[in-house]
């Protein structure tokens, strides 16, 4: 008999692709029970006229290498400690990047930075070997929310972690092209 592990038991690195008229960026996060802004994991933007293919490629690899998923081995519900004294850190970070790209890009607050993307959730659970998922989201304001599983044919992509970062970098293009962006 075999036993059925349940996802969230299942060590995933996850991190997201985003892509404004302005910038692509890439955030490095962490699993506490949900996603957080990674507080030492590899997170970059670069502006859009400047991103090439293996630019994306190579440093959406270097955000799911440096991720860490804390909740697969922690007990339900997740103790107050340490997720407490996480996610100040979390937040702290998350606020620095996008204050950063505020600046650099003149947005008037940081909401507007966030807001007008397309972005997509990667994640490479451990139990995949090698292979990488890439889905397209669908925008609305400044979040982004997966597609209903009737909804996902075409937005789901996979990808060899082990590819060249501009074959890597190419995957990820074609499922940021599959989204609905928020740019409107």
């Amino acid at each position: 008999m075999s036993t059925v592990i349940p996802s969230w038991q299942i060590p995933t690195r996850r991190a997201q692709l985003i892509r404004t008229r302005k910038y692509v960026a890439v955030i490095c996060m962490e699993r506490w029970g949900g996603s957080h802004f990674s507080r030492s994991g590899w997170s970059t933007f670069i502006p859009r006229k400047q991103v090439t293919t293996e630019w994306i490629g190579e440093n959406l690899k270097k955000a799911l290498y440096s991720s860490e998923d804390f909740g697969a081995h922690l007990p339900r519900p997740l103790p107050d400690e340490p997720f407490d004294s996480m996610k100040p850190e979390s937040g702290a970070r998350s606020n620095e990047f996008w204050l950063r790209i505020q600046q650099e890009f003149g947005f008037k607050d940081i909401l507007t930075a966030m807001s007008k993307s397309a972005l997509i959730f990667v994640g490479w659970p451990e139990d995949q070997g090698d292979q990488v998922e890439m889905r397209s989201s669908r925008g609305s304001g400044a979040h982004h929310s997966a597609w209903g599983t009737n909804e996902n044919f075409g937005k789901v992509f996979h990808a060899s972690i082990n590819l060249s970062d501009l074959e890597f970098g190419e995957v990820a293009v074609q499922a940021l092209d599959r989204c609905q962006p928020n740019y409107a």
